[in-house]
C-alpha cells in the first residue's frame, strides 16, 4: 500500500491529473466553487466531529471497563457508536484529505491523496459493517434491557455540550471558505 502511495509520480492517477485543464477545483465539481466549498466544509467538520466521538466513546469504554463487561448492553452501544463514528471519520477524512490536497500544479500530491483515499474507503466501510453486525447480534439483549424500566431522557440539559461541536463546525467553515476564496 505505502509503496504505491510513494510511487505516485508515475502513476495513472498523476498522469490523469496532469492531463486535466488547470482549475481551482477538481473536475467533478464542474468549476462550481460553492459546491467545492460546501463539500470541503462538511467533510472537514465531519472528520473532526467523528474523531471527537471516537475518542469520547473509546474513553468511556476504557474508564468503565471494570463495571461494564464486554457484552454489557452499554458497552455494545458505545462500541457501535464508536465504530460508526470511526467509519464517518475515515470516510469523510479521506474525502477531506483529497479536497484539501487537490492541486493540478502538484500532480504527485493529488495522486497520492487520491490513492490513499482508495485505501482508506474500504476500512471506513468495514467499520460501519462491523457496527451493523454488532447491532444485529446484540439487539435482543439491548432491547430487553431498555424495556426493563422507564428510561427518562432529558436531552435539553445536554445542549451546552454541543458548544464544542459548534465551534468545530464554525472553524471548519472558516477554513474551507478561506481555502476556496484564496485559491
Amino acid at each position: 500500500m505505502f509503496s504505491a502511495i510513494l510511487t505516485a509520480a508515475g502513476s495513472l492517477a498523476a498522469k490523469s491529473v496532469a492531463r486535466m485543464p488547470e482549475a481551482i477545483v477538481p473536475p467533478s465539481f464542474d468549476n462550481g466553487a460553492s459546491l467545492y466549498l460546501s463539500n470541503l466544509f462538511i467533510m472537514t467538520a465531519a472528520t473532526f466531529l467523528g474523531a471527537m466521538m471516537v475518542g469520547k466513546q473509546a474513553n468511556r469504554i476504557w474508564n468503565q471497563r471494570i463495571w461494564d463487561h464486554p457484552l454489557h448492553p452499554v458497552t455494545l452501544y458505545r462500541l457501535v457508536v464508536m465504530l460508526l463514528a470511526a467509519g464517518i471519520t475515515l470516510r469523510c477524512g479521506a474525502e477531506a484529505m483529497f479536497l484539501w490536497g487537490w492541486s493540478p500544479t502538484d500532480v504527485v500530491t493529488s495522486a497520492r491523496v487520491s490513492m490513499a483515499k482508495r485505501w482508506i474507503d474500504p476500512i471506513a466501510v468495514a467499520c460501519g459493517m462491523t457496527a451493523f453486525s454488532i447491532v444485529v447480534l446484540g439487539e435482543p439483549g439491548i432491547e430487553h434491557q431498555l424495556r426493563k424500566a422507564p428510561l427518562p431522557v432529558d436531552m435539553w440539559s445536554r445542549w451546552p455540550v454541543l458548544v464544542r461541536a459548534l465551534a468545530v463546525i464554525i472553524l471548519s467553515f472558516v477554513a474551507a471558505l478561506a481555502a476556496v476564496c484564496l485559491r
